[in-house]
């Protein structure tokens, strides 16, 4: 069987020069144009017989060893997408590719910016597979932006604990309650307000509002972790829970643990 390798070697892209290559791993420089990095490139390696995992040659020369809010993993291995490609074919190949390139277009906006593309991502950790239920419940309820939204801290109906919109195992309660999203319908030729129980899409709703606290509850978990490694902030992003973390005062942090 042919190795992962052949097939990204027969697939590489213009904007990648290969440097060397075997069956087990492949070497390179990516010149995406519009990053930072397209007249030197950054150097790569790939390696993975099946399963391709891709990190600079060596870790730290132009981009952190390690950074979560770039999406450089703890083996110093990009994050291209929630799960891996099994890399069979020249199609699989080809879609490695495409993963690759938008992951380092994005490499380039946190450099210039020190932002990661906000719809260019999914959570980290077990937190990616709530997110990515989340985004397709709220597509298919048709609330989108109410949801990206709620997700960056605006107060929302999705997030009021007050609203007691599930039990512990996400089963929708409170029937008799009033449609936390102020649903209106008419009843003997007036308007009234919709009550829960009533609302066509409230399982629908519920399961959204659900994911998104699981999701929160599945992120809080992952940087608790990563405090509790001992890790350090590269610094090199705006608004990283990590760097807040390391700058808290001495005593905050003793009396939070």
């Amino acid at each position: 069987m042919k190795s992962a390798i052949f097939y990204l070697v027969e697939t590489a892209p213009a904007w990648f020069s290969i440097e060397k290559s075997n069956g087990d791993s492949l070497v390179g420089h990516a010149r995406l144009p519009k990053t930072p990095w397209v007249v030197d490139g950054l150097h790569l390696h790939v390696f993975g017989r099946e399963v391709p995992r891709v990190r600079e040659e060596v870790p730290g020369t132009d981009l952190p060893c390690r950074c979560p809010e770039r999406h450089i993993q703890a083996d110093q291995t990009f994050c291209l997408g929630l799960r891996y490609l099994k890399v069979q074919s020249v199609e699989k190949a080809r879609q490695w590719w495409v993963q690759l390139n938008q992951f380092l277009r994005c490499q380039g906006v946190a450099e210039l910016t020190r932002v990661w593309p906000i719809n260019q991502a999914l959570d980290h950790g077990d937190a990616g597979e709530h997110h990515e239920r989340a985004l397709s419940l709220a597509a298919e309820a048709g609330l989108e932006e109410e949801y990206a939204s709620a997700r960056l801290g605006e107060p929302s109906w999705l997030t009021d604990p007050k609203l007691h919109l599930f039990d512990n195992k996400g089963r929708p309660i409170n029937g008799r309650a009033l449609c936390p999203r102020g649903c209106i319908r008419r009843a003997r030729g007036r308007p009234v307000r919709t009550l829960r129980i009533d609302c066509d899409k409230r399982q629908l709703l519920v399961d959204l509002a659900y994911t998104e606290h699981l999701r929160r509850n599945a992120l809080d978990k992952y940087w608790k972790s990563v405090f509790a490694s001992g890790e350090k902030c590269c610094r090199t992003m705006r608004g990283c829970p990590l760097a807040a973390h390391e700058d808290r005062p001495e005593g905050n942090i003793k009396e939070d643990s």
